[in-house]
């Protein structure tokens, strides 16, 4: 949790997402002290701490995913405002509903339980699932706000380049837009700073809002199905639909290979014959396009890598 908040700039939600790191390193610490010491008592301290650590979680999510102000605001409003409104992606929500139920609920109405070892840290175990969760999607919105701010001061041209494809076949059009992201990218790591790629999937959102903003764009897509499976992106014109999986580029077959076939699983699952395997770099830059039919469903797969990888800073490639 505290390299996610290291990578993000300053902002009015820095110092509550610090505050939820203390809180949780503070429960930490009386669970560790109720089991070195025998002390009972501080095992319902940590989970004291760990709903704090919940409550500023949810209070941070509002600030920036619901663009609101929480100091004006009781917990138990935002607690609602979330569970009533579809913002907290599935997996964030699963996690705030099993942490609500367990402990949050259960420690807040009856002052008189007390909680076991074990239970200490379970909450602490769930607190930072969840916290951790809130803030990629806290992060995934930030980066989304300043690409598509980015690509606004120069969408004239950046429309200008992509002209020539508008009235290209989706895949054709996606890959193109991809590539223009990738050109564009470096202005959207001014410092350098290594991105993760939770920043990359907001940044690409955002650019996506800016240049193309007739196509809808669907980021960790749960694909309907009995397997578990979450694409990256799907993007879909009228008629269309296309896949796009992200990994960061590295030297090698392997990731490619292994790229291709989560790819083939996707298309096989959601019934989407085009998709895009998008190797992204640190750098941006401009990027090689190999073709793969996936034969047995009609499908096509593009590959986007780097033509070249910048050395990190070790000296070996990245």
């Amino acid at each position: 949790m505290r390299s996610k908040i290291d990578v993000l700039e300053e902002g009015d939600y820095i110092p509550g997402l610090r505050a939820i790191l203390l809180h949780i390193e503070t429960a930490s610490r009386h669970l560790l002290r109720g089991q070195e010491q025998e002390d009972e008592t501080a095992f319902t301290d940590a989970i004291y701490r760990t709903n704090q650590a919940f409550e500023g979680s949810l209070k941070e999510a509002y600030r920036v995913l619901a663009e609101q102000d929480p100091e004006r605001k009781r917990p138990f409003d935002i607690e609602n405002f979330f569970e009533q409104n579809s913002i907290f992606r599935q997996r964030v929500l699963a996690q705030f509903t099993n942490y609500r139920t367990e402990w949050r609920n259960p420690s807040a109405h009856d002052y008189k339980l007390d909680f076991d070892e074990s239970e200490a840290f379970l909450a602490i175990v769930s607190v930072a699932a969840f916290a951790c969760l809130v803030l990629d999607q806290i992060t995934e919105k930030l980066s989304y706000l300043q690409a598509k701010t980015e690509a606004d001061t120069k969408q004239v041209e950046i429309q200008e380049r992509l002209a020539s494809v508008e009235d290209s076949d989706l895949l054709n059009r996606t890959a193109q837009i991809l590539r223009e992201f990738s050109h564009q990218q470096s202005s959207f790591n001014i410092d350098g700073a290594k991105r993760t790629e939770v920043q990359v999937i907001g940044q690409l959102a955002g650019f996506f809002a800016s240049a193309a903003p007739d196509l809808e764009v669907l980021s960790e897509y749960k694909i309907p199905s009995e397997a578990s499976a979450i694409a990256d992106f799907i993007i879909s014109d009228k008629s269309n639909r296309v896949v796009i999986e992200l990994k960061r580029a590295r030297p090698g077959r392997q990731l490619i290979d292994a790229g291709v076939a989560q790819v083939e699983r996707y298309m096989f699952l959601s019934n989407i014959k085009a998709a895009i395997l998008f190797l992204f770099s640190e750098f941006g830059g401009e990027l090689d396009i190999q073709e793969r039919n996936v034969s047995n469903i009609d499908g096509k797969i593009l590959i986007l890598k780097p033509e070249k990888l910048r050395p990190n800073n070790s000296g070996a490639a990245d």
